[in-house]
């Protein structure tokens, strides 16, 4: 990628420069920083026990990019404790473009290398919708990462426990609940996943509402989508928050605001660790860092013979490059 394209990338949002120049903001201490090879630029990530802070433009001058996020919602990843060399990075994310920033060292295991000038490291990696559209690396005697305690520690305290299986961070708050909500069940000789009905509401609105029962909400808007079964759908939509008609009856609900919940606090916002917590386990079919969640309803009738098949809808949990949930959907099987 040549430098020109590298450089409109990582600057791309530079509206949000702040003019100041890089380095950390008062009060806060480093995390990582470092000069890019072959630029003339550096960047810094620095935090406090509120805030972690992104910036990065020409050495010494004011930054093209300044990024901040709260400490609760920082992607940071620690250290594995595997390999030969130490190393953490944090992501910060902007509308579509995420931008992370690693920094590390070689790890000395003997008393000789404990003598030799510490080998550093560090890089940028910026991708768009998930896709990788730039690497720089780091000048390694620029590098300065320090291991130990600082982010980590702030995270903790911030009462959050970093979960590996799905390399997410859960807030302490989250809380299990005392029977996993997923279900496993048995319809037509297959074993399958599946969420209670009772599951299938939105701040208190079920799937089974009916047109007349929602219209103090008010009045669904006519679109030009149309059903799985090519009937119109007239939509009403609610901040944060749709929901679709298809010839007056309820066929979708969606949400992506964290002001829309279902009756298990599963919510917009959530990081994959935590949805996983809320529902017990990780549904059958998926990883704990799938890029997505689809769960039936249990069917009302659970025996080979009955008519209700898998059940009448469908949970569907999507998550975003974030590593937290994006959208969620309850629709009717028809959809």
């Amino acid at each position: 990628m040549r430098y020109d394209v590298k450089g409109s990338v990582l600057c791309m949002m530079g509206i949000l420069a702040t003019g100041a120049e890089a380095g950390c903001p008062q009060g806060q201490e480093t995390f990582t920083s470092c000069q890019i090879a072959g630029h003339d630029t550096e960047v810094f990530v620095c935090f406090d026990n509120q805030t972690v802070t992104y910036s990065y433009g020409p050495i010494g001058g004011p930054a093209d990019l300044t990024l901040s996020e709260p400490i609760e919602r920082v992607n940071f990843e620690p250290w594995s404790g595997l390999g030969t060399a130490i190393s953490e990075s944090v992501t910060f994310f902007n509308q579509d473009y995420g931008y992370s920033v690693g920094g590390g060292f070689e790890r000395p295991f003997s008393e000789e290398e404990m003598q030799r000038t510490q080998t550093r490291f560090g890089w940028v990696e910026v991708t768009e919708n998930g896709e990788r559209v730039a690497s720089l690396e780091c000048i390694p005697e620029t590098v300065t990462y320090g291991f130990g305690g600082g982010l980590h520690d702030a995270k903790l305290a911030a009462g959050q426990t970093w979960d590996w299986v799905s390399k997410t961070w859960i807030s302490d708050a989250v809380s299990s609940a005392s029977m996993p909500i997923l279900v496993t069940t048995r319809q037509y000789g297959v074993e399958f996943d599946c969420l209670p009905t009772s599951e299938f509401s939105l701040n208190g609105i079920r799937m089974s509402a009916s047109l007349d029962a929602l219209s103090t909400l008010g009045t669904p808007m006519a679109t030009d989508e149309t059903s799985f079964s090519d009937e119109p759908i007239d939509r009403l939509a609610l901040t944060g928050a749709s929901i679709d008609f298809s010839r007056g009856d309820l066929i979708t609900m969606s949400a992506t605001s964290p002001t829309w919940q279902m009756p298990s606090g599963l919510r917009v916002g959530l990081t994959r660790g935590e949805v996983v917590r809320i529902l017990g386990r990780v549904p059958a079919g998926y990883t704990a860092i799938s890029q997505d969640f689809t769960i039936p309803s249990c069917p009302e009738m659970p025996d080979a013979n009955s008519a209700d098949g898998y059940g009448k809808w469908f949970a569907l949990i999507e998550f975003g490059q974030d590593k937290r949930v994006s959208k969620i959907a309850l629709v009717t099987s028809a959809q």
